[in-house]
């Protein structure tokens, strides 16, 4: 008697560059595994939009890169969701959180926004650690710094919110708590020193959780506080 093969593998990674970055050497162009075009974002527009905001719109100018981020994100995930729902043959939600992440990381990486770790050990307080290395989300960052401010990073900041956002199905955000880059090492460099972060890293860090808890987070940059503190003010705080 012949019994029916029945196939228990774990699919591998999808967004393995080598398999899914797909590039046509006649045109130049670049699309993925699926055939859907992939376009490459040039530093100098992500300079110059930042720039225009800074000089249109002022402060006001993050706001907006926050918004935008956060509706790129949320796009960025319902276009990449279909196809790795389609892949491992079973919904997000029914996928587990660690499956989730692993994903998560695998695809950031292939779409150049870098490498992503995600801490959860503060996740009883409602708080998820994420920090980002060498992501070309940062560029333009350093404009924020031309008015005396932080750096920008709500692009980046908006961009994880909304996927938080989507996975959870809450409104989740996320807000900038430490970073270092070579754009910004010359006016800022900041390291926590918890986490052993090397100076010379290109990094940002982000507390990601409800708006009640990233609200007062933000406060507390603005008072130049840093991912350590920040989380000792919002563990301890009733």
């Amino acid at each position: 008697m012949v019994k029916p093969m029945i196939t228990n593998s774990i699919p591998g990674n999808y967004f393995s560059p080598r398999f899914y970055v797909k590039s046509d050497p006649a045109t130049g162009l670049l699309s993925t595994r699926k055939g859907d075009r992939l376009v490459a974002v040039p530093d100098f527009l992500l300079r110059s939009i930042h720039r225009a905001l800074q000089s249109e719109a002022g402060q006001a100018g993050a706001l907006a890169l926050y918004t935008f981020g956060f509706g790129w994100g949320g796009s960025f995930f319902d276009h990449i969701r279909g196809e790795i729902e389609s892949y491992q043959g079973k919904t997000i939600m029914a996928t587990n959180a660690v499956e989730f992440f692993a994903t998560m990381r695998q695809l950031w990486t292939v779409h150049g926004m870098g490498t992503l770790t995600i801490d959860f050990s503060h996740r009883q307080h409602g708080l998820i650690v994420v920090t980002t290395e060498n992501s070309v989300l940062t560029t333009g960052s350093e404009v924020g710094l031309q008015s005396g401010q932080l750096p920008w990073h709500q692009l980046q900041s908006g961009f994880i919110a909304a996927w938080f956002s989507r996975w959870a199905g809450k409104d989740i955000r996320a807000c900038a708590t430490d970073w270092n880059s070579p754009d910004q090492q010359d006016n800022l460099t900041l390291v926590d020193s918890q986490n052993n972060v090397d100076s010379a890293q290109n990094y940002t860090r982000f507390l990601v959780g409800l708006n009640s808890k990233i609200q007062k987070a933000d406060v507390f940059v603005k008072q130049g506080m840093r991912t350590s503190e920040i989380l000792e003010k919002l563990t301890t705080t009733k």
